[in-house]
């Protein structure tokens, strides 16, 4: 069967031709491509934007069939000018798109196309480019298919939206229009497009690498370790910040020194990327005990080690709120009185679909008193949630901006290089720097391991599918890996302190 490249499969050869040519033609290598939770997140909340921006389109109508019967559904409903139609679909010269909306403009007998984004802005600088080549792709697939085309729009969620009662949708979406963009694009993406069908089409494996080699681990295709057999699991791709020096890594690359012993004496490195080579070479920390101890003793007791677990929804779920504001769902908060105690634990987890701010904010503030140290990982987090508490519950601003004056960063100590391990491999992540500092206590262990599946598995929890039995587990998995944070911060304080 001749493969149909969608406006999704555009894209991901514009980011790896490799990668997905190994997605269409190698299957078997498909628990490569499997999405993150993180990721299905992401996907949920696009269809789900979609859904609501569908009503502004009040006559529109859904193509409900699939594969050809699509097609022939949509030829149907351009013939009758229905005035939107959702998922109108075209096959043609190998390429299939599906428009989130196509809106017949009967004044000028054209049919205007909409794009509907999760984003919540489009970027002047250029970072709307995904967003121009989707669309400029569905343009072209429409061209050719002979339709008389109008205008392109791109239709995403109002930053400055604030939901007060029941959704506004013409507050909460705006629409912009990008045909000058999208015309300008055209030409370039057809001829991206041809080079895909070339591409795609073969039957034979590209025997090259992917250019992801050329780029941070973080930014790597799912197929990028069968790609490049040659690249060790810990490589020159995981050096600390070096996606930010593309011209240094193409350097290493291009002298075949992909592993961290080869790297070329006159490769300039950064003194955090040094410090990473030289723990992994040796295998021997550096501990600077005498900055730690300066750092540590500028804390004052009782400490609290604070942690939230947040839910960001693209479309509000309570007033008060605007697309992917935080909800704070969960927070675990360990309190030490002084150094020879042992910690006191205090947790919240909000068990409905309701707005948690009124007792998060009143709990925070009645057990976290003036005059200690509010210990966060990554504190910039936190403090940014605290303002949207103040924000929405101004009777708490007052206390929930003195916690902020007194909070302080535990990853300064690593991100400041005063600890570096091999074990870290650069990262100053919690997950990262817990195993080798504290053994027996880690994030892998659990149910719920990061914090995009502790945010999917609240949003189970409270939908009323779930079944009571489900959701007693999920809360159970919920507290156990909220509190395990804020006591790893602790044991992470302590084998600090007894240096």
């Amino acid at each position: 069967m001749a493969t149909l490249i969608s406006k999704t499969t555009f894209l991901e050869f514009l980011m790896c031709p490799k990668n997905i040519w190994l997605k269409i033609h190698k299957p078997e290598l498909i628990d490569l491509f499997g999405l993150s939770p993180f990721e299905l997140q992401l996907a949920e909340q696009g269809n789900e934007v979609e859904e609501w921006a569908r009503k502004l389109f009040p006559q529109g109508v859904l193509v409900t069939q699939t594969g050809d019967g699509a097609v022939e559904e949509t030829q149907h409903l351009m013939a009758a000018e229905t005035p939107a139609i959702f998922q109108a679909t075209f096959v043609v010269d190998g390429f299939i798109a599906k428009n989130d909306v196509l809106a017949y403009d009967k004044k000028n007998q054209r049919w205007d196309l909409y794009e509907i984004k999760g984003t919540n802005s489009i970027k002047e600088d250029g970072g709307d480019r995904d967003h121009i080549d989707d669309l400029a792709f569905q343009a072209s697939v429409l061209r050719r298919a002979g339709i008389s085309t109008g205008r392109y729009f791109l239709i995403h969620l109002n930053k400055d939206y604030i939901r007060a009662g029941d959704l506004e949708i013409d507050q909460l979406f705006l629409v912009e229009d990008m045909t000058e963009k999208i015309t300008a694009r055209l030409p370039q993406v057809e001829e991206q497009m041809e080079a895909a069908r070339v591409h795609l089409t073969k039957e034979t494996e590209p025997m090259v690498g992917c250019d992801c080699i050329y780029a941070g681990r973080s930014s790597h295709c799912s197929t990028f370790k069968y790609s490049n057999p040659q690249v060790p699991e810990y490589s020159i791709h995981d050096l600390a910040r070096i996606g930010n020096s593309k011209k240094k890594l193409k350097i290493m690359v291009e002298r075949g020194a992909v592993d961290l012993r080869d790297i070329p004496e006159d490769v300039e490195l950064s003194d955090i990327q040094k410090n990473q080579v030289r723990v992994h070479l040796t295998q021997t920390p550096i501990v600077d005990v005498d900055e730690i101890k300066k750092e540590l003793e500028a804390l004052t007791f009782p400490l609290y080690f604070l942690d939230y677990e947040t839910f960001a929804p693209a479309i509000p779920m309570f007033g008060g709120y605007g697309p992917y504001d935080r909800i704070p769902f969960q927070f675990s908060l360990h309190i030490l009185r002084d150094p020879n105690s042992e910690p006191e634990h205090v947790e919240y987890l909000h068990l409905d679909r309701s707005d948690p701010s009124q007792p998060v904010a009143e709990l925070l503030a009645k057990h976290i008193q003036p005059g200690g140290t509010v210990i966060a990982w990554n504190k910039g987090f936190e403090q940014g949630v605290n303002k949207e508490l103040a924000v929405r519950k101004s009777e708490y601003a007052q206390p929930l901006e003195q916690i902020n004056a007194q909070m302080y960063d535990l990853r300064d100590i690593f991100h400041k290089q005063h600890y570096v391990h091999p074990e870290f491999k650069g990262k100053t992540s919690i997950k990262k720097v817990l195993p080798p500092l504290v053994p027996g206590v880690r994030h892998a262990d659990l149910n719920i391991k990061e914090g995009g599946q502790a945010s999917d598995a609240w949003s189970q929890m409270i939908a009323p599918a779930t079944s009571p039995g489900e959701r007693e587990k999920i809360a159970q998995d919920l507290l156990t890996y909220c509190g395990l944070d804020t006591y790893a911060m602790f044991q992470i304080w302590k084998h600090l302190a007894e240096l």
